[in-house]
């Protein structure tokens, strides 16, 4: 097993220095100076950590150091995964919270019906044909069919599937 870092030495003057601050934010430079550490190393403590980036800088609670030292300290080599674990927890529950969408939905097509989709969508049995000229109208006509689907599916079901002759009465019954 590999010997401890030099700084786990400076850990329980650091987690004093700690306390004695006003600021709730610790830079790279302090943490240097904190574990009497070089930048590099600093940087490296540092990114699992962080909260905040001003520009380049990382910025890490003081509380969260003092959490991540004092386990440190206690043995718990795996603190800096554990740390680096709840980041990318965070990171996948705020991506998964906003969604993405390519193309923006105009307000026209948000109520999209089949009845009344965009020229150059055809629908029959057994097929679907999307003509465009780029690719965002490609992406909007895409979105236009989605909606008007969604909001009609037995209707895209009749459509898709049915004969010609069920496709013209659904179509007139909505006329």
């Amino acid at each position: 097993m590999p010997d401890k870092p030099t700084w786990y030495g400076s850990i329980p003057e650091a987690l004093a220095a700690l306390e004695a601050l006003e600021s709730p934010w610790i830079d790279r430079q302090m943490l240097q100076t904190l574990l009497g550490v070089g930048r590099r190393r600093a940087q490296q403590l540092m990114k699992p950590l962080a909260n905040r980036l001003i520009g380049r800088n990382l910025l890490v609670e003081r509380d969260r150091l003092r959490q991540f030292l004092s386990a440190t300290a206690a043995g718990e080599p795996a603190g800096m995964e554990h740390q680096r674990r709840l980041r990318l927890a965070r990171q996948l529950e705020q991506w998964a919270r906003t969604p993405r969408l390519p193309v923006e939905a105009p307000a026209r097509i948000i109520q999209q019906q089949l009845t009344s989709l965009p020229a150059g969508i055809e629908l029959t049995p057994g097929r679907i044909a999307v003509h465009f000229t780029t690719s965002r109208e490609a992406m909007e006509k895409l979105l236009a069919l989605a909606l008007a689907i969604s909001n009609d599916l037995e209707g895209f079901e009749v459509v898709t599937e049915s004969t010609d002759a069920a496709v013209q009465l659904y179509r007139q019954s909505y006329s």
